[in-house]
């Protein structure tokens, strides 16, 4: 057990002005127990604007750091994206500072920096993101719950796509929501039957169930972080029905099968003697969470959120409790060879200069402000 410290608020520090801005959202609100107290960046225009409305110092070097430094979020990429941030998290771990860096990792990376955290006596976690925000812990927290209605039953299927910018971040969701806790006894296997767009790949969970990957074919070398055409969207099925991430940030919709045990008799109909209570009582689908209104919503309150949930649990942790799953060194280390097999099994990625997509909105599709609502059909009776 990690000795807790005096009950001041632990200082938190976050490395990055990119993505880091997310992390940084997540101080908008009160986080009881913590203070936001520096970003560490190279000084750009936005890292100083940045600085300058969350009221925070800014730092250009590891040197300028005071050494009152609880938490670090490393939110810069990694040695495999071809960054800085896995020597950034060593320099930090070796200063006596928790880390909390942002996905991808290659293992071996991995490993060095778990080790280097237990010698220290440290926290070192890595932050795959989106199981952690609102959509991503209903799907799975809804996933546990479908299994433990039918005494631990393992899907028996499962459907994901996703681009290789988060393809991590996928296998994490996925394994989290079947409740694996070995990743390293996934099976790996490329699929035929790919397109322009998708390359599809199997992994055999234990259990039995198998996944259907369908991995983004393509990305641009210039701007690796867009044009996802599918950033999440994963399926679980049982016999009972199948529960959807249809999106990064939701919604997460549950659809029961349809079944009318009396369906064949010749007695009754469908609409008059149906149970209000059975079945047909039943909703078509259900949606569990909602999506975000909009994207600005989805990076300042529901990513904010999930980068909010992490800490705390880090906190809770350096209080003396236990470690949650998804961050289990085992289970970080297996994530993290499980990716990189993916990727090793897949078609090399194709490198395409892309344009921006055009934007299509509610309007463009004649919906209005209002949903689609074709005119209502005849009725018995």
């Amino acid at each position: 057990m990690i000795p807790a410290p005096g009950k001041r608020n632990r200082r938190v520090l976050i490395a990055g002005a990119k993505f880091g801005e997310v992390y940084l959202n997540a101080f908008l609100q009160p986080q009881a127990g913590l203070e936001l107290a520096g970003l560490l960046a190279r000084g750009s225009r936005r890292a100083q604007q940045l600085a300058h409305d969350f009221g925070i110092p800014l730092y250009t070097s590891l040197a300028q750091v005071p050494d009152d430094i609880d938490v670090a979020c490393v939110v810069v990429r990694s040695t495999v994206a071809q960054g800085e941030g896995s020597q950034l998290a060593a320099d930090l771990l070796r200063r006596g500072v928790h880390v909390l860096q942002e996905h991808p990792l290659h293992p071996d990376d991995v490993a060095r920096l778990q080790a280097l955290a237990r010698e220290r006596g440290l926290v070192y976690w890595i932050n795959s993101f989106y199981p952690h925000v609102p959509a991503g812990r209903c799907w799975m927290e809804r996933a546990a719950r479908i299994r433990g209605l039918l005494d631990g039953r393992m899907p028996c299927s499962a459907h994901l796509t996703t681009s290789r910018q988060l393809l991590y971040s996928t296998l994490d969701l996925l394994l989290q929501a079947c409740g694996l806790t070995d990743g390293n006894a996934v099976r790996v296997e490329a699929l035929d039957g790919g397109d322009d767009c998708f390359v599809p790949l199997r992994l055999a969970l234990p259990g039995g169930c198998q996944a259907t990957l369908r991995l983004q074919a393509y990305l641009d070398p210039a701007d690796p972080d867009m044009f996802s055409l599918v950033m999440h969207q994963a399926s679980l099925a049982w016999p009972a029905g199948y529960l959807t991430l249809e999106a990064s940030y939701g919604p997460v919709l549950w659809t029961g099968v349809f079944h009318d045990p009396q369906h064949g008799s010749p007695e009754r109909t469908m609409y008059r003697h149906a149970d209000a209570d059975g079945c047909y009582g039943q909703p078509a689908s259900m949606v569990l969470h909602g999506a975000p209104g909009t994207w600005r919503d989805a990076f300042e309150i529901d990513g904010a959120a999930g980068v909010a949930h992490v800490l705390r649990a880090l906190c809770r942790v350096l209080d003396g409790a236990g470690v949650p799953a998804g961050f289990g060194p085992a289970h970080q280390l297996a994530l993290a060879r499980l990716w990189l097999a993916v990727l090793h099994a897949a078609p090399p990625v194709v490198e395409r200069r892309l344009a921006p997509p055009r934007r299509i909105t509610r309007d463009d599709l004649g919906g209005g402000a209002e949903p689609c609502r074709e005119a209502a059909g005849g009725t018995h009776g």
